[in-house]
């Protein structure tokens, strides 16, 4: 149990280490992404933060198995740099015991992912539906900032100087649109506006003590009309939640369902708890070094490898929603398991093989 504790302490702060790092780096991307894809004006700090929180469990899916493999290897490594495995060897530690030693944080791993894909996360796209639904059911000038010029979908540019009464009134409104049919600018200032729903419901932004110009740009024919009340008819809009996304949907909903996509998101999230243990019988064997080669020798073929095996899951994911068989996505796992449990057990065969193969040393001799 000492060493047990030992290394499961060691796996655990280089896994927990390796995700800091791997964390940031994904969200940072993320955000990257909806910043390049947002138009000035349409969102604000506030829900791109949500946006980004919302879409945290759905990241750290993918990198908490990535962390644990490379957790494993750098925690092990190290032991084999400082010596520290020909100690437990010499006292009777086999390749298989530290396997299973290994499987604690493996199957815990196992289990945060579990609960992250198939439940944290369907929740977490049901909020983030919500957060676009209630984001489109806004009003167009609730997305209005003071002081700002913003244009708006339908043409209009608005300008307001502050806000009031928790944004219910505007001083200073400014607002410029261009006539459709008649290619003239239409101007309206006034001092003060206020948004107000009549008795039947509808929603009017109401200026008050102001001005309205119409003309053609460049052309002497403005007309200026002074006015004591003044209102805009604000457009209905109504809170719509898209629940067809397959990745907002409850693991329970897709148990029972016959689509090809659905069944494809129901394996897919089955399938990353086990990405996560298989990794780690993988990760095992494969961290085994020499002072020599150094700790971060076998790092990135190791990484090289989870790539592969991850493509592949995509790949076979593609498949069942296309309609292909369930099956491709367990045989990718299946050949992945069988090969971690060669390098366990028949270790000293890959040893062999791989050195018959040729270094670059002895070819660049051969060569001169």
């Amino acid at each position: 149990m000492i060493i047990y504790r030992y290394l499961s302490r060691e796996i655990f702060f280089s896994t927990f280490a390796v995700a800091i790092v791997l964390v940031p780096i994904i969200v940072s991307g993320r955000l990257i992404n909806i910043l390049t894809r947002a138009n000035p004006g349409e969102m604000d700090l506030l829900f791109i933060l949500e946006l980004v929180a919302y879409r945290l469990p759905s990241m750290l899916m993918l990198t908490l198995p990535l962390a644990l493999f490379l957790g494993v290897l750098l925690a092990y490594g190290k032991l084999y740099l400082d010596s520290e495995m020909t100690v437990l060897r010499a006292s009777g530690v086999s390749s298989k015991q530290l396997v299973g030693f290994a499987l604690g944080p493996a199957i815990g791993g196992a289990l945060i992912v579990a609960s992250l894909s198939l439940y944290i996360s369907p929740i977490a796209f049901q909020a983030l539906e919500l957060s676009y639904a209630k984001r489109d059911a806004l009003n167009e000038l609730d997305t209005l900032t003071a002081g700002r010029f913003q244009k708006l979908p339908d043409g209009r540019t608005v300008y307001t100087s502050a806000f009031l009464e928790q944004r219910s009134k505007m001083d200073k409104v400014f607002i410029a649109k261009v006539n459709k049919d008649s290619d003239k600018l239409e101007i309206s200032y006034s001092d003060s506006g206020a948004i107000q729903t009549n008795a039947d419901g509808r929603r009017y932004l109401v200026l008050q003590d102001g001005y309205r110009y119409t003309g053609t740009p460049g052309m002497a024919d403005y007309q200026q009309l002074k006015y004591f009340k003044y209102g805009y008819l604000l457009p209905e809009r109504k809170l719509v939640i898209d629940t067809s996304d397959p990745w907002s949907k409850s693991t329970l909903e897709l148990l029972g369902s016959s689509s090809p996509e659905l069944i494809a998101e129901l394996q897919w999230r089955l399938s990353l708890p086990l990405l996560a243990f298989v990794v780690v019988l993988i990760a095992v064997p494969l961290s085994r070094t020499s002072p020599r080669q150094g700790r971060y020798s076998q790092l990135i073929p190791s990484i090289l490898l989870y790539l592969v095996y991850l493509s592949l899951l995509m790949s076979a994911r593609d498949k069942v929603d296309q309609g292909g068989s369930v099956g491709l996505i367990w045989i990718v796992h299946a050949v992945f398991f069988v090969y971690g449990m060669s390098l366990i057990f028949f270790d000293q065969f890959w040893i062999k093989s791989l050195n018959k193969l040729p270094n670059m040393s002895s070819l660049l001799k051969r060569n001169k």
